[in-house]
């Protein structure tokens, strides 16, 4: 009985290799497509954003701060140091207040969300998510995944 075995793994190597660059290409390209996909529905939702702004004078202030964050997932900034109004001040100041309301906002409060909250269901509920969610089908499909 044999109390060893050997292989010849130079093939292996050089078919891991391989799986290893296409590997690094398929994440590459899938990244990219990804990105574009979530940047188009994260645009739609910048524009629900400041379409949508109201229910506190701040609102429409903050949401000319939103803009696209590119990621592989749909992201959208809000706020930050960007000044905003006659006085300006960081829409980041501004911003839980104005989605919010309270005692220092002309509106009262509202747990549910003046504007950010219902711009985000409704791209949620349009078309929007379910053609970011294709576009990941997709991908997956073109690498033989699905």
């Amino acid at each position: 009985m044999p109390t060893s075995i050997s292989y010849d793994t130079r093939d292996v190597v050089t078919v891991i290799g391989q799986l290893r660059d296409v590997d690094k290409a398929l994440r590459t390209n899938a990244s990219g497509e990804l990105r574009d996909a979530a940047g188009h529905v994260a645009q739609i939702l910048v524009g629900a954003l400041q379409s949508g702004a109201g229910g506190t004078p701040q609102a429409p202030l903050v949401a000319s701060s939103a803009k696209v964050k590119r990621d592989r997932v749909p992201a959208v900034q809000l706020g930050g140091g960007k000044a905003v109004g006659r006085r300006g001040t960081a829409a980041g100041v501004l911003l839980w207040g104005s989605e919010r309301g309270g005692r220092n906002f002309a509106a009262p409060p509202n747990a549910s969300g003046y504007w950010i909250g219902p711009a985000v269901r409704r791209v949620q509920e349009g078309d929007a998510t379910s053609e970011y969610l294709r576009a990941v089908s997709a991908i997956l499909r073109a690498a033989g995944v699905l």
